[in-house]
């Protein structure tokens, strides 16, 4: 399973709505939401795992779904780092 991290943007006059479409997700989306709303940055944090794009976007709430923004995550290895740097070389 690949991990993504779902980035659900929103204005000041939609963040009730989508406080309460998160409430109504369920205690997983709840408890592992971050938000910046405090801060005066409308937005919403979540790392999911799922099978696939698709699926991950499938995750997200139904009443923020459009303007949520779905990231697959990848961990390098200094490997693979030195790799992609050997690679821009040439």
């Amino acid at each position: 399973m690949a991990q993504y991290i779902i980035e659900a943007t929103h204005t000041p006059a939609e963040c009730q709505k989508t406080l309460d479409a998160v409430m109504l997700a369920g205690a997983h989306w709840l408890t592992n939401s971050q938000w910046g709303c405090m801060s005066g940055d409308h937005t919403a944090w979540i790392i999911v795992e799922a099978d696939s794009d698709a699926e991950a976007q499938r995750l997200v709430p139904p009443p923020v779904r459009s303007k949520a923004k779905v990231v697959r995550l990848t961990r390098f290895t200094p490997e693979q780092i030195r790799a992609f740097a050997s690679h821009a070389k040439s």
